[in-house]
């Protein structure tokens, strides 16, 4: 085994010097000399390298942008024909625009790595550095990055919006503000709650589609004879609430009456319920109430007030 002689450069370092690649091989054989043919591989290669680097991302970049629009649009249909929010194509809009933001931006960042690589900088100890620095704030951030996809997730489906009513765990309220990280709600009381989007398991939107406005009625035992009766003096009530003119419009649907939903000794309990959009739901709640307790009252069937 023969030795390199001192002074002659080591065949692999003498091939890194004088350049690699197809055009330069093929120059080489035909007689060019290195020089000349690092030269031109430099001049021509390389750049030609970088343009279809270039024209390459910006069509990936086109491509996936479209194909991230399309299944947005196809998880936004789906959300709209659950909620039958009109919030959906607005919350589609910003979703799609903020994934092909990130779509292009991941892109651009591997366009410039294979570039860089390609004009002979050496990207290994920076991939190292990156590397080590990612992993540690990878780890660091996991509830971050929680947070923010499950709220990418959450606008996208619009489950819920600004002056919705929820419950999400144990708190209830009034949805204030809406972030991709977090949700901000306002409780009966006053108090704002904030809650990471992450952390939102289990959710109740009483703002969407319907409701019903429901009355529990406890009638003393001794009525029961009565029970025909007083069935009609609540379902009259019902009637009269729902068409007058503060909810006319607003219940669409025949009040329903439900007998003996609970009974002891000495009370009965009917429950009536009327259909009602979930803005008028609290509302109608409490004049079908009132006008069946008077309603009832008149007709010397609901209990009379105990004397001080």
């Amino acid at each position: 085994m023969s030795l390199p002689l001192a002074g002659s450069p080591h065949p692999l370092v003498g091939a890194a010097d004088q350049g690699s690649g197809w055009l330069y091989d093929l120059m080489t054989k035909a007689g060019v000399g290195n020089g000349t043919a690092k030269t031109v591989t430099d001049l021509v290669v390389r750049p030609l390298a970088v343009i279809l680097v270039l024209v390459v991302a910006v069509v990936v970049a086109r491509l996936g942008s479209k194909a991230l629009r399309r299944i947005l649009q196809r998880f936004a249909d789906q959300a709209a024909a659950r909620s039958g929010s009109p919030r959906t194509g607005a919350r589609m809009s910003t979703m799609s625009a903020l994934a092909a933001n990130l779509w292009r931006f991941f892109v651009f960042i591997v366009a410039v790595a294979i570039i860089l690589g390609i004009v002979g900088i050496n990207l290994t100890p920076l991939l190292a550095s990156a590397t080590i620095i990612g992993a540690t704030l990878g780890f660091g951030a996991q509830l971050i990055v929680r947070d923010y996809f499950s709220g990418f997730l959450l606008t996208l489906e619009d489950q819920y919006g600004i002056g919705d009513n929820v419950t999400i765990g144990s708190v209830s309220g009034v949805v204030e503000d809406l972030t991709l990280r977090v949700t901000r709600l306002r409780a009966v009381d006053g108090t704002v709650y904030f809650i990471a989007n992450g952390d939102i398991r289990q959710l109740a939107n009483t703002s969407r589609g319907w409701a019903h406005a429901v009355v529990d009625l406890t009638l003393p035992g001794s009525s029961a004879s009565d029970l025909p009766r007083a069935r009609g003096v609540i379902e009259e009530a019902a009637r009269r609430v729902a068409a007058s003119d503060e909810f006319l419009g607003h219940s669409t649907e025949p009040p329903a009456l439900v007998t003996f939903i609970d009974s002891t000794e000495s009370t009965l309990t009917l429950r009536v319920m009327l259909h009602s959009v979930p803005s008028k739901r609290d509302a109608l709640t409490r004049a079908l109430r009132e006008a069946a307790i008077v309603d009832l009252s008149r007709a010397d069937l609901w209990p009379a007030p105990s004397p001080a």
